[in-house]
């Protein structure tokens, strides 16, 4: 598949009369598709059976159980939104994988999303597989077509790609537990060679976009780090893990690079499954995550097969979403933020441009709310007696949210070319307005877009243009009407190029405000 390039975007906006000022990378186009050539098989046979793991089933099976009954249980009444297992043979990794695969006991998946790195084939974006089934000693496991065709559809970098399938052993190596504890679950296979934080990112969206409302499990396949000495790997995997620990995918990649950086003798790799860790961590904190345990860390030397002289680490991590905490996005229809949370935004806010404005400096943050550091994109809307003053946002989810609102208030009050900088005496006059954004994903027809909840974005080329959903639901537009207004006045393109093969993407947005300072009027639900 030809490799999506992705262009800057700036595009000026409108919605409820207002201007809107945006910067982002979207897809100029994309399609996935099979490999040339080669028709697939209907099932991948086992690839490592007899190597990392026993071919026969009984000898698995048993072996499978023993390492489940030899880890220890950690209860927890939090919803198990993601998991980060390793990958090596079983006499050195099945140990700590157990500890892992025990927490889905007495849980039930519809499908399970494996992310693991491939070790033995090179390409960009992520590789789907184009098989029905994949097999292992204890049987075969359905893959789920059609969620394989919605993260083709909405992510640009996937990519149908058994070559890649084939030989590899990083998600293989999961199913025997996930067979024996689940039983009968689909699975979504995904390979990633290419660990930048552009694909990291728009992958763990995707993901979290087609996780919402279903009963998915996500799963990072990754050891740690390889062939330092057993104490040096001690303390490597420690600081990685406190990384992890925060659910910070950036903060994984700089602790990462920290630690390549200070030449710890025969250190290759941190995380060979770098790229899956941080893809996994961005979907669940999407996803309302806001819990991690590490179950169980365990090097290669800590079995008698090893040796202690350059060792392979693993760990075993379980992440959660506190139960009946606000956690979903808009997509679902439920709130995802509580009415705290959207107060302290709309604090940050108006603090952060009343501290630019007087003083030209950037508030300062301190927050450790889960749901306000993961990433989030936003829009910033400033308006004065009912009329615009001022509006930037963005759609990529690439700085933590509050980080992402202080930045956009800046912005919209300095930076929105329709206007000038707002003074210091129109500060007490100011209404704010903050949307928070769900990733965008493709549609492949018009009538997927309810323009009642969506917003969107069509691309054609070096032309763009996007709506928040208040557009049509403030001008009383029809969808048709609405595409033709964006196409013409935002995109620059002839009115009917929806129709015409321009791509079209929608998100939905979580919209809450605060009145003037003095006004009486309540927050926004």
């Amino acid at each position: 598949m030809k490799r999506p390039s992705r262009l800057a975007l700036l595009v000026m906006g409108a919605v409820a009369g207002a201007a809107i000022v945006l910067v982002r990378t979207i897809p100029r186009e994309s399609s996935a598709g099979t490999t040339p050539g080669r028709r697939a098989p209907a099932i991948r046979r086992a690839a490592v059976a007899g190597t990392f793991y026993p071919p026969e089933a009984d000898a698995l099976r048993a072996e499978v159980r023993r390492y489940l009954g030899e880890a220890s249980a950690v209860p927890s009444s939090a919803e198990l939104v993601a998991l980060i297992v390793p990958h090596a043979g079983y006499v050195f990794s099945g140990p700590v994988a157990g500890y892992a695969f025990r927490a889905l006991e007495g849980r039930e998946y519809d499908t399970v999303v494996v992310v693991g790195p491939s070790h033995r084939v090179s390409f960009r974006g992520a590789a789907l597989s184009e098989v029905e089934q994949w097999s292992t000693p204890l049987g075969r496991v359905d893959i789920d077509r059609a969620a394989c065709d919605a993260i083709a559809k909405a992510y640009p970098g996937a990519r149908f790609l058994e070559s890649a399938h084939r030989q590899e052993h990083s998600i293989e190596v999961q199913l025997p537990f996930l067979q024996t504890v689940l039983g009968d679950f689909k699975l979504l296979p995904l390979l990633m060679a290419d660990f930048s934080k552009e694909n990291c990112n728009a992958l763990g969206a995707a993901l979290a976009e087609w996780c919402r409302g279903r009963s998915a499990l996500l799963v990072a396949s990754s050891d740690m780090s390889h062939y330092p000495a057993y104490k040096d790997a001690v303390r490597v995997d420690g600081e990685t893990l406190e990384a992890i620990k925060t659910l910070d995918a950036d903060r994984v990649a700089a602790t990462t690079r920290e630690l390549m950086s200070q030449g710890v003798p025969g250190l290759s790799t941190c995380l060979c499954g770098e790229g899956p860790v941080r893809t996994v961590l961005t979907a669940a904190r999407l996803l309302g995550a806001d819990q991690v345990q590490v179950l169980r860390y365990a090097n290669s030397g800590d079995v008698p097969q090893g040796s202690r002289k350059g060792v392979v680490g693993y760990c075993a991590v379980a992440i959660y979403r506190t139960e009946g905490k606000a956690g979903q996005t808009a997509a679902t229809g439920e709130q995802e933020l509580s009415a705290e949370q959207r107060q302290r935004l709309l604090s940050v806010a108006r603090l952060a441009v009343e501290e630019h404005v007087k003083g030209g400096r950037r508030l300062n943050l301190d927050e450790t709310e889960p749901a306000l550091v993961r990433p989030g994109a936003a829009f910033v809307t400033l308006k004065k007696d009912g009329a615009l003053r001022g509006c930037i946002g963005s759609l990529e989810a690439d700085a933590p949210l509050v980080e992402t609102v202080r930045n956009r208030a800046i912005d919209a009050a300095t930076h929105d070319r329709r206007f000038k900088p707002v003074r210091e005496s129109e500060l007490p006059e100011l209404e704010i307005e903050i949307s928070v954004l769900s990733p965008t994903r493709r549609v492949s027809s018009a009538n997927e877009i309810d323009i009642t909840r969506h917003g969107v974005i069509v691309a054609s080329g070096r032309r763009r243009g996007v709506f928040l959903p208040q557009v049509a639901q403030e001008r009383g537009w029809s969808r048709e009407v609405l595409l033709s207004h964006l196409c013409r006045d935002k995109a620059g393109l002839p009115a009917d190029a929806w129709k015409k093969g321009a791509a079209l993407y929608v998100f939905t947005v979580e919209a809450f405000s605060s009145p003037a300072p003095g006004r009486q009027s309540d927050v926004e639900q």
